[in-house]
């Protein structure tokens, strides 16, 4: 049996089948269920994953989630669009451990989002 080939499972115990390199039957290795090569009906599997962009990564300008903005901490740093001189920040850790933060920024006035990593 080559472990490289397709496979699909048997249909009576559900353990995987491999499809044989030389012979014409297809054997199950745990139940012993044979089948002829030109009888197998092979089942293929679709599967998508639907990847959404991290809304928090863009340089567009996004309406704060948040109304309630006197809990957030202020920083004076400038707005590269507006250049207004305070903006919230926060930090999280997205790279490995031995590598810095990245600090997200957004502008007081403008509401632009912006990010720089340490």
């Amino acid at each position: 049996m080559n472990l490289d080939s397709a496979a699909d499972f048997c249909p009576q115990c559900h353990f995987m089948l491999e499809l044989p390199e030389v012979l014409d039957i297809i054997e199950c290795n745990r139940c012993g269920y044979k089948c002829s090569i030109t009888d197998y009906q092979p089942k293929f599997i679709i599967s998508t994953i639907k990847m959404e962009p991290k809304s928090w990564l863009s340089n567009q300008p996004q309406e704060s989630k948040l109304s309630d903005q006197s809990h957030r901490a202020v920083i004076q740093q400038a707005c590269p669009k507006c250049s207004h001189e305070e903006a919230y920040f926060s930090t999280a850790q997205l790279r490995s451990a031995d590598e810095g933060s990245t600090v997200f920024y957004e502008c007081v006035k403008c509401q632009f989002r912006y990010q720089l990593n340490n």
